[in-house]
């Protein structure tokens, strides 16, 4: 953490705690771990049963995940596999009052696919790079609508977490390099031509980490924080260019929207197939995009700062991903936006909101195929998605920017950011921050005209 927020931690220490024990193996590409978690019932309500995500076992990853033991409270328990292996269901008996823990161990085994195809290629090992999001069991969130375990659509995001406090332990080949969510201290070595990071991180959202044997890296420090660039050999000139967006985007986002709280930020060159992905404390960049710009403006920077963008937007500021992308995404895209615009200048700005927004969206009209803003990723076509949440979407905080004035939209994103931060927001809590800005109806008609319809 940044020294100004290092009590943050201190007030997850009552929350859920992960302790994750990982070895990965490259060949086969396979993880082998250990796991501990407590868990306190957070809810007004006594729980009668405890979930676990198996993300490996989705078809957006593409994996296989294997959990060989499970205890409850130091007790062997058999849980109920759901969700076609992707859930396990813990039958609590007695019910978990509010305000009391569990603690689980288990041992699991993962598969890891040597394809790109699934889910973006998020999770895979390919060109020598092991992306291992998600890679341990996880725990969703539990809400008005209770347990949220669906398996979500190969497109879009598919996590929908609480924040909690990671230890994780990466035992690999000495020769290794390690980016993860959080900090890692520099590698012990063991026998065999191996070593064992030990990484921690302040209060996340999920944790990832990504390993290859090639990865070379170049740093920068932004008012504390320390902006890792790992890239792979012959792509030096764009792991500097991405180095440099990722630094000018964070201490822009910092200064408009509220502090990065974290004492480093990691920027990841990977296989994927999408343009980035963002993960708490880390985002990554798709390999072909090292090259050059792509499209009618840079999309290569685009890329890079609208995943530091989701470090506010998703990561510090989380919202149900599978069931209302818009909360981040499209506001993601905006703020990126905005950040073309401090840079390149307004006419620049303009242009690109023409040709990246307007323009996409206006056709999207002329052909019929205008879709309401705010639907789950599984009401939206592969082509639909990008189109209405990417492109409409950023057009609805561009209205109420146009309403706010540049002050007063700022403020909007600055109390939303501050009411919401490391926990769930909704289309609600976006909307009363604008209230406190704009009138209710002002506020609900832009809601309803860009979002609603």
């Amino acid at each position: 953490m940044r020294p100004a927020f290092a009590a943050d931690v201190t007030h997850f220490l009552t929350g859920t705690l992960y302790a994750i024990d990982l070895t990965l193996t490259f060949d086969p590409p396979q993880v082998e771990g250990r796991q501990w978690v407590r868990y306190i019932n957070q809810e007004q309500v006594p729980l009668t049963e405890l979930y676990l995500r198996l993300f490996p076992n989705t078809p957006a990853y593409g994996g296989q995940m294997q959990v060989t033991e499970l205890t409850l409270n130091g007790q062997a328990v058999e849980p109920v596999t759901e969700l076609e292996g992707s859930a396990l269901r813990l039958p609590l008996d007695p019910p978990l009052p509010p305000g009391q823990a569990v603690t689980l161990t288990m041992a699991f085994q993962v598969t890891v696919p040597e394809e790109t195809t699934a889910g973006y290629g998020q999770f895979s090992y390919s060109e020598g790079v092991m992306a291992l999001p998600n890679v341990y069991p996880l725990i969703p969130v539990y809400d008005d609508e209770g347990w949220n375990v669906e398996i979500a659509p190969a497109i879009g995001d598919a996590v929908y977490s609480d924040t909690a406090l990671y230890r994780v332990w990466v035992t690999a080949p000495a020769r290794t390099q390690i980016a993860t969510s959080g900090t890692c201290g520099p590698p012990r070595p063991l026998d065999g031509d191996r070593a064992r990071w030990t990484c921690v991180s302040g209060p996340m959202r999920d944790f990832v980490v990504i390993a290859g044997p090639d990865y070379q890296v170049l740093s920068t420090q932004v008012d504390g924080v320390q902006v890792n660039s790992y890239f792979l050999p012959g792509d030096e000139a764009g792991g500097r260019q991405v180095l440099e967006t990722a630094a000018a985007a964070l201490r822009d986002f910092d200064r408009w929207f509220g502090p990065y709280p974290f004492a480093e930020l990691d920027v990841v060159e990977t296989p994927t197939t999408a343009g980035g992905i963002e993960y708490p404390g880390l985002v990554v960049i798709a390999e072909d995009l090292y090259g050059g710009s792509r499209g009618r403006f840079d999309f290569f920077r685009w890329a890079t700062a609208h995943e530091v963008a989701h470090q506010w937007w998703y990561s510090l500021v989380g919202n149900d991903q599978v069931d209302e992308p818009w909360l981040d995404e499209a506001l993601a895209q905006y703020s990126t936006y905005l950040f073309f615009e401090d840079v390149e200048g307004e006419e620049e700005a303009e242009r690109i909101k023409e040709v990246y927004f307007e323009e996409p969206y206006q056709a999207v009209v002329q052909a019929g195929e205008d879709q309401p803003v705010g639907q789950p990723v599984s009401a939206f076509s592969p082509e639909g998605y990008g189109l209405i949440v990417y492109q409409k979407g950023p057009l609805f905080f561009d209205a109420l920017r146009q309403a706010a004035g540049d002050e007063g939209f700022l403020t909007i994103l600055r109390t939303y950011f501050r009411q919401n931060r490391y926990g769930i927001a909704t289309p609600e809590a976006l909307l009363a921050a604008a209230r406190q800005v704009l009138g209710e109806e002002e506020v609900q008609a832009l809601y309803e005209a860009w979002i609603l319809k």
